[in-house]
């Protein structure tokens, strides 16, 4: 059994309730103005692989996971979805979604542990978002594949977006795991899970994690990365003056050296 993660549910708590904005899902080092173009990327990206689906929007049961400030929450609900559900394992994130999105039923979980909460075959999509990075252990990982796999309807969708690493795993602290690409299809396909696609979601507004010399690459973005960290104009104007780029280059590329997202389908 599972045993919910207080650290992880500690840490968001603390975090989103001093940063209640796209740094406190983004990142926090890189300010509010940085992150917020990141963000305007994400929906692009985010709102152009739900139409890749060819699903009628009015027809699907929606479930979010790590729901955050809210940001998947808005974006299900401009696409027009029929029910809209919100899981993140934070308190202080269920309290202050209550108030913006009366009609999204809300509950707050650990997804690594929480199958009595969702009922089986409930949903016909779940989104988990920069979410499942945050389960380090393995264990807790292949679990919340399971409860994702299971609260989903036969032939439905989990949209998840992470690094997909060709090389080695990635871990940072108790906070952060990227995974290889052979380690998650491993999973998906022992979970029951079939992946049908893999987009880039960020290009160059996120480290370089994902290259033949990843120590190399990541240390120079962090280095061109620094004025960022210490003035929120500057933020604004590195985001304003990447994001046309970023738009294009997630466009034309097919994989990421940076964030991808992927799209499974539940096996019938």
């Amino acid at each position: 059994m599972i045993v919910e993660n207080q650290e992880q549910r500690a840490y968001w708590n603390e975090c989103l309730s001093r940063h209640w904005g796209p740094e406190g899902v983004g990142s926090v080092v890189y300010g509010r103005q940085f992150n917020m173009w990141r963000y305007r990327v994400r929906e692009k990206v985010f709102l152009r692989v739900l139409r890749l689906l060819g699903v009628r929007p009015d027809s699907l049961s929606v479930l979010d996971v790590g729901c955050g400030t809210g940001f998947y929450l808005e974006q299900w609900q401009a696409f027009g979805v029929k029910s809209l559900t919100g899981l993140d394992i934070s308190d202080w994130v269920v309290e202050q979604l209550a108030h913006v999105y009366p009609n999204v039923a809300l509950y707050r979980a650990d997804i690594s542990s929480a199958d009595h909460l969702l009922k089986r075959g409930a949903f016909d999509v779940v989104s988990a978002m920069d979410v499942l990075v945050h389960i380090v252990d393995d264990a807790a990982y292949l679990n919340a594949l399971k409860n994702l796999h299971n609260s989903l309807t036969a032939g439905g969708y989990l949209i998840y977006s992470d690094s997909f690493f060709h090389g080695t795993d990635k871990q940072h602290l108790n906070y952060w795991k990227g995974r290889s690409l052979s380690f998650v299809t491993s999973a998906m396909q022992d979970t029951g899970f079939e992946i049908i696609a893999r987009v880039p979601m960020s290009v160059l507004m996120a480290a370089p994690t994902d290259t033949s010399r990843r120590e190399l690459y990541e240390n120079i973005w962090e280095k061109a990365m620094a004025p960022v960290r210490r003035r929120g104009w500057i933020g604004f104007l590195a985001g304003m003056f990447l994001y046309p780029l970023e738009l294009f280059l997630v466009t034309i590329l097919k994989e990421s050296p940076a964030i991808e997202i992927m799209v499974c389908r539940k096996q019938p």
